[in-house]
């Protein structure tokens, strides 16, 4: 783990050994989010590994929605200068089994259940019943929750011996190919860190406000090749003691800037998603059911919406328990009429 203390609450980090981690999460959401993965270790190896990991794959499919990438949460509880992939699975597959269920989902907001009532759920059929009634609109298999609930030690034994099998000379040598990269993100907070404090340089980095601003203790930046999103978030959801906050940043790009910018003017051209993104400018981070409120309109309809200003990185999305908030990516609009002024020469115009 290369670990550098930026001032007294924040931390540049990077782990190449995280990264087998991100590639997995990469797989099990599969396309597009495992493009790079592809391209490192051939769809004939993608496969075969979900062949070999089919219990992995299936379980996380049934609960995604519920869990999504939570699988790292356990960063939180981990992230140190002798960070390695052995020590984050030992630590995981050492804590009880009801303690890890119950760190994965949201129980407390899906169906105000405990720890006691997941460790009850490990055998008791009836209280698993129970449970699966309260989030089976979430969660397409019933099979599937039970798996995750009831062998969660086979969930991650799976998860981190594929994230040993991603971690070859491959990754190794792209990792290497993108050392500049990694050091541009680090350059990029350095600088931000200079007029901003680690809530505000973390939030310019996501190009949104976030709706859960802590207060946090110490601030992690963390820059990533594989993880499968442009931006990952991990907090503690409750003021605790030692409170932190872990930003995982992709350094990679995923599209090239004119695709970028063709796709933004598509979403534009559309009235009803420019007064989605005015709303948001005016009001803030939203729901979708509060969008759809304001602007009176049916809830798949702004979920259809969402979905496109998303695709073409306009707006953000902050999981809080149960819900879903939306925020205007601000960093994407500049972004946006940077990239249109310096196309179409708008300087040599004016």
């Amino acid at each position: 783990m290369r670990w550098e203390v930026l001032n007294d609450s924040c931390i540049f980090a990077f782990s190449p050994e995280a990264e087998p981690m991100h590639g997995v999460l990469s797989l099990l959401y599969g396309e597009p989010r495992h493009q790079l993965c592809t391209a490192l270790y051939g769809a004939e190896q993608i496969a075969a590994w979900k062949r070999t990991y089919r219990f992995l794959f299936e379980t996380f499919s049934a609960i995604k929605d519920l869990a999504g990438y939570g699988i790292l949460d356990f960063l939180l509880d981990t992230v140190s200068p002798s960070f390695t992939l052995e020590s984050f699975r030992n630590y995981i597959l050492s804590l009880p089994e009801e303690e890890r269920v119950f760190r994965q989902l949201p129980w407390e907001y899906l169906c105000k259940a405990s720890k006691e009532d997941i460790l009850k759920a490990l055998r008791d059929d009836d209280v698993l019943g129970s449970l699966y009634a309260h989030i089976e609109d979430k969660c397409p298999s019933f099979l599937g929750f039970s798996s995750f609930v009831r062998q969660s030690g086979r969930f991650f034994e799976e998860f981190f011996a594929m994230s040993a099998e991603l971690d070859t000379p491959a990754l190794q040598e792209a990792l290497q190919a993108h050392s500049s990269d990694v050091e541009a993100f680090r350059a990029r907070v350095i600088d931000i860190l200079k007029t901003s404090d680690g809530l505000e340089s973390s939030q310019k980095l996501m190009g949104k406000n976030f709706y859960n601003r802590g207060p946090y203790e110490q601030f992690f930046f963390m820059p990533s090749l594989l993880v499968p999103f442009n931006a990952l978030r991990y907090f503690y959801e409750n003021n605790t003691p030692h409170n932190k906050q872990i930003l995982v940043c992709s350094i990679r790009d995923q599209k090239t800037p004119r695709e970028n910018t063709v796709a933004a003017l598509k979403a534009l051209s559309d009235e009803t998603r420019y007064q989605i993104l005015m709303f948001l400018a005016e009001q803030g981070p939203a729901k979708g059911q509060d969008i759809a409120r304001m602007l009176k309109l049916t809830p798949s309809t702004v979920s259809h919406h969402m979905t496109e200003l998303r695709q073409c990185g306009l707006v953000t999305e902050e999981p809080i328990r149960t819900a879903k908030y939306y925020g205007i990516s601000g960093k994407a609009l500049q972004n946006l009429l940077s990239a249109i002024a310096k196309d179409l020469k708008l300087d040599s115009v004016y």
